[in-house]
C-alpha cells in the first residue's frame, strides 16, 4: 500500500488529534492527517472530493513572526527552533521541558531499544532554518499557522498538538512540529492583527487542549502534554527511518501504544477507546487508528518490548504488505499461531472496563484496564448468519434459543462463560460445538460468543454438530436443561409424546439445538419413558425422565 504524496513529502498527525467523525468533550478538534490525505489524493480517484482551501491567514508565514528573532536550543541530539513573541510565542520553560523530554525519548528508543536513528531533514519547513545532519530539527509554533497551512490542513489544525513531516525530497528525512502553547483557533475565534505587519490577520488560538477522560488541561499541565506528544511524535520519526510511510492503521496505532508505554500515568489514550469498543464487525481499516493501540500494548506485554521494532524491520524489507501479514510472519517465526494470538487479544479486550473483574489481573491487557470508563459493546443474540471482514472482531450474547449461524464464518471463535461468582472461562469452537456447550450456555449467568478474523487467509471454521438427532442428557435427572440436538432445518417444531403416543407438548425451534429448562420439564413431564420427533413424520426417538 502506498502513501499519498504531498509535494513529494508526507505528514502524519499526533495522537492528540481528536476523533474525526465522533465529536466529544474529550477532544475539542480534529486531526490534520485525514484532511491532508483528502486534500492531496489525485483527482479522479474513487475518494472524497477535494474541498476548497480555507486560508486563515492573508499573508506569507514570515509575516507572523520576526525572522531575525528565531531562537535555537541545542541538546545532544536535537536543535529546537522557536520564537518568544507573536502568535507562535512560547516560553523558555516550555522549551526547557521539551528539550529534556526529547532527550529522554532518544535515550529510550535509540539508546535502550536500539531503533534506527531518525533521519534529519536538512532545512526546516516553517522557520526555514538549515539544520545539522547530526541534530534532529524540532519547530515549536502555532500549528494552525504553519507555513502553507491552507494546503496542509485546509486552514485549521484543530486539536493537533504535534506532527511529523518530511519537508524535502527525501521522504524519510523528517522533522517534528510541537504546538507552542496547546491552544488552538477555530472558525469562531477572534481575528487579530499581526504585530509585525498590521495588514496581516490571523485567528486567535483561544481554545485550550483538554481531555475530559483524564481531566487534563494541557496549557496548564503542559509538562504532561509535552511528554506524551514527544514520545508519540519521536516514534513516528523512527518509523520513517525504516520505511517510506505507507497507508496503514499501524502507523498511528503503534505510536499511541508507545505513548502509553512511556507515559503510563497520563492515559491520554483513554479518550480513543470508545471508537474501538463500538467497532463490532468493522474492519480495523475502517475505524480510527489510535485505539488500535491496545493491540500494540497486548503485543508488548505478550511478546516483548522489541516486538514492534521487529515489525518495522520487516516493513523495511517490503512496505507494500499489510500489517496483518507482517504480524503473522513475525508470530510464525516464533512458532506461534497468529490467528490464535489475535483471538486471545480480542478475548481479553472484552474483559476490560467494568468487566475486568471477571479476568485475573495478570491477563489484563494493561494494568489500568479496570479503570477504563467504557468496555466493548455486546451485540444482541441472533440466529442470523455471521461473517467478518478482516481484521475485525464481534461479541454476541448467546442463548440456547438464539445461536448465530456460523456455517459461513471464517476466523476464530470461542465462547466465554462468566458471572458474579464465576471468573471468565473460555471454550474454543475449534474443538467444541454449540451443542456440546448447551448445558453451559443454559446455566451460565453470562455467555458471550467471541469472534475474530485476522486476515484473508484465516480459514478456521468452527466445529459443526454432525451427530444424529438426539436428546441429552439421557436419562434426564432433573438438574440441567433437557436439550434436543441435530434438529433438521426442514422442520420448525418438535413433538413430545408419552409412551402411549399421547401428545404432551409441541415446541417451536429456530436452530438445530433446542433446550428446555429444568422447571419446564418438571412441570410437563412426570418421571417415565417419553418420545420426541421433529415435525409430524419423523421416527419417534425415546428418552427417559428421572428425578
Amino acid at each position: 500500500m502506498k502513501a499519498f504524496p504531498l509535494f513529494g513529502k508526507l505528514l502524519f498527525c499526533a495522537t492528540f488529534c481528536s476523533l474525526l467523525s465522533v465529536p466529544s468533550a474529550a477532544h475539542a478538534g480534529r486531526c490534520g492527517n485525514p484532511l491532508i490525505w483528502q486534500q492531496q489524493r489525485p483527482a479522479g480517484e474513487n475518494v472524497l472530493a477535494r474541498s476548497a482551501y480555507k486560508p486563515i491567514t492573508n499573508c506569507d508565514a514570515s509575516a507572523y513572526y520576526d525572522t531575525t528573532a528565531v531562537q535555537e536550543k541545542t541538546t545532544s541530539h536535537f536543535r529546537i527552533y522557536y520564537v518568544l513573541e507573536g502568535p507562535h510565542a512560547t516560553t523558555e520553560t516550555f522549551i526547557d521541558t521539551l528539550a529534556t523530554d526529547l532527550e529522554k525519548a532518544w535515550d529510550f528508543y535509540v539508546s535502550k531499544l536500539r531503533y534506527l536513528k531518525p533521519i534529519a531533514a536538512d532545512t526546516t519547513w516553517h522557520y526555514q532554518k538549515a539544520s545539522h545532519v547530526e541534530l534532529f530539527p524540532v519547530e515549536v509554533l502555532d500549528l494552525s499557522l504553519v507555513r502553507n497551512n491552507e494546503s496542509l490542513f485546509q486552514g485549521y489544525c484543530e486539536g493537533c498538538m504535534g506532527f511529523v513531516f518530511a519537508p524535502g525530497a527525501n521522504a524519510q528525512a523528517t522533522q517534528i512540529f510541537i504546538d507552542n502553547d496547546f491552544y488552538y483557533p477555530t472558525s469562531s475565534s477572534a481575528i487579530l492583527q499581526s504585530e509585525f505587519d498590521a495588514s496581516c490577520t490571523y485567528p486567535e488560538a483561544d481554545v485550550p487542549q483538554s481531555n475530559s477522560f483524564n481531566e487534563k488541561l494541557y496549557p496548564v499541565e503542559f509538562g504532561d502534554g509535552i511528554r506524551v506528544t514527544v514520545f508519540h511524535e519521536f516514534y513516528h520519526t523512527l518509523q520513517f527511518a525504516y520505511t517510506e510511510v505507507f497507508d496503514s492503521y499501524w502507523f498511528e496505532a503503534s505510536a499511541t501504544a508507545f505513548e502509553e508505554i512511556t507515559a503510563p500515568d497520563i492515559n491520554d489514550y483513554w479518550s480513543y477507546l470508545p471508537s474501538l469498543f463500538s467497532a463490532n464487525l468493522k474492519s480495523f481499516t475502517e475505524i480510527e487508528s489510535y485505539p488500535i493501540a491496545l493491540w500494540g500494548l497486548y503485543n508488548d506485554k505478550e511478546f516483548g518490548r522489541d516486538f514492534d521494532k521487529k515489525i518495522w524491520e520487516r516493513f523495511s524489507k517490503d512496505s507494500d504488505r499489510s500489517f496483518e501479514d507482517v504480524f503473522a510472519e513475525e508470530l510464525n517465526s516464533r512458532k506461534l499461531n497468529p490467528d490464535s494470538a489475535f483471538q486471545d487479544f480480542i478475548s481479553r479486550l472484552f474483559f476490560s472496563g467494568d468487566r475486568a473483574s471477571f479476568l485475573d489481573t495478570a491477563d489484563w491487557i494493561t494494568d489500568d484496564a479496570a479503570e477504563w470508563s467504557a468496555s466493548p459493546q455486546l451485540l444482541a443474540a441472533t440466529t442470523k448468519s455471521v461473517e467478518l471482514e478482516f481484521p475485525a472482531f464481534a461479541y454476541y450474547r448467546i442463548r440456547l434459543d438464539s445461536l448465530p449461524d456460523l456455517s459461513n464464518f471464517q476466523g476464530k471463535a470461542s465462547v466465554a462463560f462468566y458471572g458474579k461468582k464465576q471468573k471468565a472461562q473460555f471454550v474454543s469452537l475449534d474443538t467444541a460445538s454449540f451443542t456440546s456447550l448447551a448445558a453451559g450456555i443454559s446455566s451460565a449467568e453470562n455467555a458471550v460468543l467471541i469472534l475474530s478474523r485476522l486476515r484473508d487467509s484465516s480459514s478456521t471454521v468452527p466445529v459443526q454438530d454432525s451427530l444424529p438427532m438426539r436428546s441429552y442428557p439421557n436419562p434426564w435427572r432433573g438438574e440441567s436443561p433437557l436439550c434436543f440436538a441435530g434438529l433438521p432445518d426442514s422442520k420448525k417444531f418438535i413433538e413430545i409424546r408419552t409412551r402411549a403416543g399421547k401428545l404432551v407438548k409441541r415446541y417451536n425451534y429456530t436452530s438445530s439445538l433446542f433446550c428446555l429448562d429444568a422447571d419446564e420439564v418438571k412441570s410437563r413431564l412426570a418421571p417415565g419413558l417419553y418420545y420426541f420427533r421433529a415435525g409430524t413424520s419423523h421416527k419417534l426417538k425415546p428418552f427417559i425422565v428421572l428425578y
